[in-house]
């Protein structure tokens, strides 16, 4: 008996085309003569991952069968069969089914079925899909894609995909973000209207709080199964997958927000949120829903109807999505994976804000390496005392006290609040938090147990997490988000002394790079899930009234590249441009950006097509009558220009609407799209009469060569 470990999830089934095409049998005759029932294929049809020679086919059946047959044709009356064959649908996978079928000829449109006893002596037929194969690499033809991202379902209509059901698409990429884990999370999801999400597995998944509001984030297998059934039952997204063959990579919300490897982030570093568990159990669910063809396979079966079963311990930390798709001489199309192997963010969630990422003597050994003066990057630097000194004992202890004090009130049990106390105070520490937390020991300490705060004359400097924004226990803010602009370009420099990290594992690293050196293609697409453009923002700007301690640069996100600036610099200067002809496609940050990141190296950053717009969400967080509220919303009123106004490579950039985008290759000309509508009409239902939003769509375009890849508007 296998172990639960060892159990095998899924089984693709790969069946060979014939050479030729097939004669009839009785159910074959025409399409018209068999009915299609959407509720015995709830989820409809999709296919996935078109090669020159094969394509992946996938179904979900309602109801467990013994057998269904799959038909293939080369015409949409199912007269000219390449497939005909009868299948075993795999055990506990949801219902979920798919098939890779081979011997395909390329650049070719193929019509595909499932047919389905019903019960009462006759058939039924799932919806008819198509599928397109991709050109042989030494065919010269257009293509054209879309690309999308962020699509969440609570309180919000998929709108922004009925432009793309009127266009001839070689494939639809989706960066990420397919469905979201969490369900009412109050900050940037709706739950109201037929648009709602309640777990039915509440005790296997996580109960989390936001502003005294519960809500829940997906663990159980079961809970992330019945994710991907309730987004794959919206009709727009059936629609556009049983034309179009979908080309996906993960980001977060497939398992957790703000993720690395299997590690969540709810609780920013308060307790430990590794579970390798849930991940696999992300992954399962994935992998069953979407018509994604990884070389997973175990074991090839004999027989004309191969089963490809996988394990589940080929999963996380195993799973290997980075892939490549070729599309002709036009198109290399390299499928990146940002988060399973990337490392912790670099500022953590739960560092003391007095601790020292960089002391006096560290700085000095280090900034010479760096080309750079003590001097050069004083205002930088806070002063800070040693409270192991014997001089300093009194002030050790109230402080000890204190900060103690602050971990139980903010959730730590007794001992992990002395322990982590303990270890803030056992030697350096920056002389402001010091100030901060003597200061509450006086305000409850009789006259006689007052302590005095150091005097800042003459005291060594360093690089504290306070310096880079981190003013909290435990938050996201000053770590994975609005940090600290010259701190943070500070830390990142003197740790990429030794060595930058990066989001890649080795292999995938050099996989990338030499895949792109070696490539013969016109253009390379890289597929990132998040975006390489940097987000900065000047909030000394006198118009934001912006309160002292908030009148600096900030990086706005450093979940996405702008957390490895060593390595994306690398990438870009020494991989893509040497490469030539790259574009880069992203997704994850929910704004529109175009971007020329060099001569040679162009970007894309696809809006959302249903989740909360980034102007949106930075908006509700500046709600409230406080000094920082009132500033927050005034800078999420100009977040465009601000955006813009902080990096020269942007080209365009809006944070409002919600869109997709179009990259079309031909010849040596590209051209790429962004269709975009207001946050408003994603609100409402618009499927029945999409001509509703003719008046309110907006298209943003840009047109290149692969001989001057320098951004025009077309």
């Amino acid at each position: 008996m296998h172990s639960p470990a060892r159990r095998r999830f899924l089984s693709t089934i790969a069946v060979a085309a014939a050479a030729g095409v097939l004669p009839l049998r009785p159910a074959g005759a025409a399409s018209g003569s068999v009915p299609v029932s959407r509720a015995h294929f709830p989820q409809s049809v999709a296919s996935g991952d078109p090669r020159p020679d094969r394509v992946l086919l996938w179904t979900r059946l309602a109801a467990p069968a013994a057998q269904l047959r799959l038909q293939v044709a080369e015409d949409t009356g199912f007269a000219r069969l390449r497939v005909d064959r009868m299948l075993q649908p795999p055990r506990d996978s949801d219902g979920c089914l798919k098939v890779r079928v081979e011997n395909l000829q390329p650049a070719t449109a193929y019509h595909y079925r499932f047919l389905l006893d019903d019960g009462h002596g006759g058939q039924v037929s799932s919806p008819i899909g198509r599928t397109r194969t991709a050109p042989a690499a030494d065919t010269d033809a257009p293509v054209e894609l879309a690309f999308v991202s962020c699509q969440d379902y609570g309180g919000r209509w998929y709108n922004t995909l009925l432009p793309l059901l009127e266009r001839e698409l070689d494939l639809v990429l989706h960066l990420g973000d397919f469905i979201y884990e969490t369900t009412g999370d109050p900050q940037f999801q709706d739950q109201a209207g037929e648009r709602t999400i309640a777990l039915d597995d509440i005790d296997g998944a996580i109960a989390l709080e936001r502003g005294g509001q519960r809500y829940y984030a997906a663990r159980s297998l079961a809970n992330y199964r019945q994710l991907h059934r309730t987004f794959r039952s919206d009709p727009v997204l059936q629609a556009l997958l049983e034309r179009t063959p979908l080309v996906a990579i993960w980001d977060d919300h497939e398992f957790s927000d703000d993720c690395w490897q299997d590690v969540g982030t709810y609780h920013d570093g308060a307790a430990d949120e590794r579970d390798r568990q849930r991940r696999r159990n992300a992954e399962q669910a994935y992998f069953e829903y979407l018509p994604v063809d990884l070389e997973l396979a175990d074991a090839t079966g004999a027989g004309q109807a191969a089963q490809l079963p996988v394990q589940r311990e080929r999963l996380f930390p195993n799973v290997q999505l980075w892939r490549r798709l070729r599309f002709g001489k036009a198109l290399d199309l390299l499928l990146t994976d940002y988060r399973s192997q990337r490392p912790d963010h670099a500022i953590p969630e739960d560092a003391f804000p007095g601790a020292l990422a960089y002391d006096q003597p560290q700085l000095q050994a280090l900034l010479p390496r760096l080309g750079l003066e003590p001097a050069a990057v004083l205002p930088t630097l806070i002063p800070y005392v040693d409270l192991a000194a014997p001089m300093l004992q009194a002030q050790r202890r109230a402080a000890q006290h204190a900060i103690a004090q602050a971990y139980l009130a903010a959730g730590q049990s007794p001992a992990q609040a002395e322990r982590r106390a303990t270890q803030a105070t056992a030697s350096a520490i920056a002389l402001p938090v010091l100030a901060q937390f003597l200061q509450a020991w006086n305000a409850a300490a009789p006259a006689s147990a007052q302590v005095a705060v150091p005097d800042a004359a003459g005291l060594a400097r360093g690089l504290p997490w306070l310096a880079l924004g981190k003013t909290t226990l435990f938050g996201e803010i000053g770590a994975r988000y609005v940090a600290v602009k010259e701190g943070f370009d500070l830390f990142a420099a003197l740790g990429a002394l030794d060595g930058a990290p990066s989001p890649y594992a080795p292999a995938q690293r050099q996989w990338l790079e030499q895949a792109l050196l070696d490539s013969d293609a016109r253009f390379k697409v890289v597929a990132s899930s998040v975006s390489f453009t940097s987000l900065v923002l000047d909030l000394s700007r006198p118009e934001l009234q912006a309160p002292e301690p908030m009148r600096r640069r900030f990086y706005l996100n450093l979940d996405q590249w702008d957390g490895f600036p060593a390595e994306r610099r690398r990438l870009i200067g020494q991989v893509f441009d040497r490469a030539g002809g790259v574009i880069v496609l992203s997704g994850d940050i929910h704004a529109g950006f175009a971007t020329q990141h060099s001569a040679a190296t162009v970007e894309f950053t696809t809006p959302a097509v249903s989740s909360e717009t980034l102007g949106s969400i930075l908006a509700r967080s500046g709600e409230g009558e406080g000094a920082q509220q009132q500033a927050t919303a005034r800078v999420a009123a100009a977040l465009d220009a601000l955006v813009i106004d902080g990096n020269p490579s942007l080209r365009y950039a809006q944070t409002r609407r919600h869109g997709v985008g179009l990259l079309r290759l031909d010849g040596e000309h590209a051209q790429a799209r962004f269709l975009e509508l207001p946050d408003s009409v994603c609100r409402q239902r618009h499927y029945d009469a999409p001509e509703a939003i003719g008046s309110q769509l907006g298209e943003k375009r840009f047109a290149f060569a692969r001989g001057d890849m320098r951004l025009r508007e077309a």
